[in-house]
């Protein structure tokens, strides 16, 4: 494109003389000019040159960009320049303006466009090996392949872009980057050698790309079924144990499994022994046992292969103390399935009643309880008995009393029957022994069993020296401690009392001393500083409700005598 910037106009002036002779006189004023040229289409670090024409002469030309990239040495100064195209990332267009100043001072301007055309040299892909050390690769091997050579020729050029494909080789390789420098991936089980082909395209700041190739050796495995039945496990009884072959690994990864126990003794139930992960629940044991489980594993072309794991048993620490038969769980109104996240740790989700339904029991009970049924002789008697002497504890070792059923009017009752009801107190000062700790001296209050007096040491001296076979096969009958007669007690009855009355029958009426009140071996200590000088209250529990509260010695309240290791519990 032709461009011309003219600042003056050529102005011309005719004068003509008047009168009797005529003659005439013509001067022509020419403006300043400058044209800058053709515009200019060139690629890319070429040169080409820049020529101006301008009148009149004698003037001076200078050039600058107006608009487009930086162009080396500008602005300049000259009627005629070479000038070098820059280095461009895409075509581009540079606008140039050329100045020409007169030798009268006139200035005069014009414009040229210069195309520049981008000339990219396409990036250089390479592809390199880097692992592992030592090739070909082998199963569990991660294979590197880097691109950190690839360039770009041009002289600001840069790589910017990777993509990995996978052309050929085991559909089971396993990517989690394929535009990265690098592509790592774990060399998978083969059961035969195999040749996986990458390929690598990079792309440049201008946009060119191009790609290459590469193979990788992959070496084949001596066993193609990996059997893997999990890490062994240390659970206790009743837990929920999970068997887990899913880690196995085949060449297609598709495998079934199979479970059998390897280890003697009882046999444990699984699930499903078919699945690879299945379940079982660990049984109830007496003394630690260890279970071992293999697996086998088939995949699709009928390979197989093996593996075992240990799973060792304890005892779950329940102690021998019983629960407290508290069974039903409760959300904020309602009860509902135990186990709830929402309302977790109650009672029934813990201790021996949360796998009552697991244990082993001797006798019969609810939930946890273990009750035996005794004849006179302290022999064992069947659940169902309906007449009995005795009841033993199975989980604490306990012998406890069973009272006989009410009959007749005190004092004029039998020595263990079931209303009769007892002083803490002693009655003589020199009768104290261990078993009674006590200074307080009370007279017998009216009505009691005895004739003598009401205290508990006649009660126990009584029963231990009977006449002929002792009572229950034994003579070692005492009064109990506070948590021995807590252990009775079952939190989860609804009734009168708290206690099992099909296995101790015959409790009192509530009505003849207005409460069901145990004694307890153990003193309360209480009063001014939590000391009580005298020492004259003893703990009790109260059969109807289960509650601790202390009693005066000198009041009277029922007693159900026990037989056994008191230190063990």
């Amino acid at each position: 494109m032709l461009k011309k910037s003219l600042v003056l106009i050529a102005v011309s002036s005719i004068l003509s003389g008047c009168g009797g002779s005529g003659g005439s006189s013509d001067q022509e004023v020419v403006g300043a000019s400058i044209n800058a040229g053709q515009d200019v289409t060139v690629i890319e670090k070429n040169d080409f040159t820049l020529k101006a024409v301008a009148s009149p002469s004698g003037g001076t030309f200078n050039w600058q960009i107006v608009s487009g990239p930086s162009i080396d040495s500008f602005p300049q100064t000259g009627e005629e320049l070479t000038v070098t195209a820059p280095d461009v990332k895409a075509n581009s267009v540079a606008v140039l303006k050329v100045d020409y100043l007169t030798p009268s001072g006139e200035l005069v301007s014009d414009t040229l466009n210069v195309n520049i055309t981008s000339n990219n040299q396409l990036p250089v892909a390479v592809i390199t090996q880097t692992g592992p050390d030592t090739q070909p690769s082998k199963y569990l091997d991660t294979v590197v392949l880097s691109a950190a050579d690839s360039s770009d020729p041009d002289a600001n050029g840069q790589v910017v872009g990777y993509k990995w494909q996978q052309i050929s080789g085991p559909s089971t390789i396993k990517v989690d980057d394929t535009s990265a420098v690098t592509l790592s991936f774990v060399h998978p089980l083969l059961a035969e050698n195999q040749t996986a082909i990458w390929r690598l395209t990079i792309t440049d700041d201008e946009g060119g790309s191009t790609s290459t190739d590469a193979s990788v050796a992959l070496a084949k495995n001596a066993q193609v079924v990996l059997a893997n039945a999990g890490t062994d496990q240390q659970v206790l009884e009743f837990d929920d144990v999970t068997l887990d072959a899913t880690s196995s690994v085949t060449v297609d990864g598709q495998y079934n499994c199979k479970w059998e126990q390897t280890s003697a003794g009882s046999t444990i139930a699984l699930a499903d022994s078919t699945e690879c992960k299945t379940t079982f629940q660990a049984p109830n044991i007496t003394d630690v046992i260890s279970a071992t489980f293999k697996v086998t594993v088939t995949d699709s072309a009928n390979r197989t292969g093996e593996d075992e794991v240990k799973v060792t048993i304890s005892k779950k620490p329940l102690s021998n103390l019983n629960d407290t038969g508290a069974g039903l769980c409760f959300n904020n109104s309602e009860s509902i399935t135990c186990g709830n996240d929402d309302f977790p740790g109650q009672d029934a989700d813990l201790g021996r009643d949360s796998v009552s339904q697991l244990i082993a029991k001797e006798g019969k009970g609810n939930l946890a309880f273990d009750f035996t049924k005794l004849d006179a002789d302290g022999k064992e008697l069947s659940n169902d008995a309906t007449t009995f002497s005795c009841v033993r504890d199975n989980i604490t070792g306990l012998v406890w009393e069973v009272k006989e059923a009410t009959a007749g009017t005190l004092p004029n009752t039998s020595i263990r029957n079931a209303q009769n009801h007892y002083t803490w107190a002693v009655t003589d000062p020199d009768d104290m022994d261990d078993l009674i700790h006590s200074n307080t001296v009370m007279p017998n209050p009216v009505p009691c069993p005895h004739s003598d007096h009401c205290g508990i040491k006649n009660l126990i001296s009584s029963v231990n020296s009977q006449a002929g076979d002792p009572y229950c096969g034994g003579r070692t009958w005492r009064l109990p401690s506070y948590s021995e007669l807590m252990s009775i007690v079952d939190f989860g009855r609804q009734g009168a009392h708290v206690l099992d009355p099909e296995f101790f029958p015959n409790m009192p009426d509530v009505s003849l001393l207005n409460h069901l009140h145990f004694w307890t071996i153990q003193t309360y200590v209480g009063g001014t500083e939590g000391i009580d000088a005298n020492l004259t209250s003893a703990y009790v529990v109260d059969m109807a409700t289960g509650n601790t509260v202390h009693e005066s010695k000198g009041n009277t309240a029922y007693v159900r005598l026990v037989r056994g290791d008191e230190d063990a519990n």
